[in-house]
Order: C-alpha cells, then sequence, then structure tokens
C-alpha cells in the first residue's frame, strides 16, 4: 500500500459530505450539480416524477462519488 492509497478525511471532507447527502434529501438535483449538467437534469426529472426516486438517484451518485478514488493533486 503506497502513501497515496493512505487518505485521510479532514473536517472540512466530512461537512461537504454531510451536507451533500442532506441535499441530496432536502432538494436532490442540487446535491449532483457537480457531475454536470446531464446529471443534474436526469435527476431533476427523477423528482418530478416522484420525490424518492429523485432522492434514491442522488443518493447513489453521491455515494459512487465518494467511493471513486479522486487525485488530489489536480493533474489528469
Amino acid at each position: 500500500m503506497s502513501d497515496k492509497d493512505n487518505v485521510k478525511a479532514t473536517s472540512r471532507d466530512t461537512f461537504v459530505t454531510i451536507m451533500r447527502y442532506l441535499l441530496c434529501v432536502i432538494f436532490p438535483p442540487l446535491a449532483v450539480a457537480n457531475r454536470g449538467c446531464a446529471t443534474m437534469t436526469i435527476v431533476l426529472l427523477f423528482t418530478l416524477l416522484g420525490w424518492i426516486p429523485g432522492v434514491i438517484f442522488a443518493f447513489l451518485i453521491c455515494f459512487s462519488d465518494r467511493n471513486c478514488p479522486h487525485d488530489s493533486s489536480g493533474k489528469e
């Protein structure tokens, strides 16, 4: 295991994660705004069809974002 795999969450990361999950319940399209217009539109459509499907889809997207490793150096 390298040092890159050993990442520690800061209090800011925890706060952002909590706020995103709270937004998933209150207004699901806003919680996935960082994923782009298409994802936000799909979540908006699910929310308009019924609040519960929008919340579930937003939670799935936010949860998959949390499990994906991100490169903190900013390089692609």
